[in-house]
C-alpha cells in the first residue's frame, strides 16, 4: 500500500480536545481493523493553535515535529518541540501541544493499541 500526503484531503477540526484554534490532519491510515497500528498521519496547527490536554488509555500516541517550534505538554511538564523531537504518551499518561510559533507546527503523529504481554 502507497499513500500520499499531498493526495489527502485533510480533515480540519476545531478547538480539538478543548484546545483553541484550527488543526488539520493529513490520514495516511486510520483505524485499520486487527492491527495494532490504529491512526497514522500529519498534522498542522495553526500558530496560536493547540490540542488540550487528554489522556490515553489502551494505547499510545506518538508525536514527531517535522517543522514550526511549540510546546508540548508531556504528563504536566512543558517541554520544546522543535524539529526532530519525538514525544511520546504511553497508556495512562497525558498530553497537550500549542504551537507557540508563527508559522505552522507541522508534526508527524501515529496512535498504537497497546499490546498486553
Amino acid at each position: 500500500m502507497i499513500k500520499k500526503v499531498h493526495e489527502i484531503v485533510p480533515e480540519v477540526a476545531e478547538a480539538v480536545r478543548g484546545g483553541a484554534g484550527s488543526v488539520s490532519a493529513h490520514k495516511l491510515l486510520d483505524l485499520y481493523p486487527g492491527r495494532a497500528i490504529k491512526s497514522v498521519g500529519v498534522v498542522r496547527l495553526e500558530p496560536g493553535a493547540s490540542i488540550g490536554a487528554h489522556s490515553h488509555e489502551g494505547d499510545e500516541d506518538f508525536y514527531y515535529c517535522l517543522s514550526g517550534c511549540g510546546v508540548v505538554i508531556d504528563n504536566g511538564e512543558e517541554q520544546p518541540f522543535t524539529p526532530g523531537t519525538l514525544q511520546i504518551t504511553r497508556s495512562g499518561e497525558t498530553q497537550a501541544l500549542r504551537n507557540t510559533g508563527e508559522t505552522e507546527l507541522v508534526f508527524f503523529a501515529a496512535l498504537i493499541a497497546t499490546i498486553d504481554e
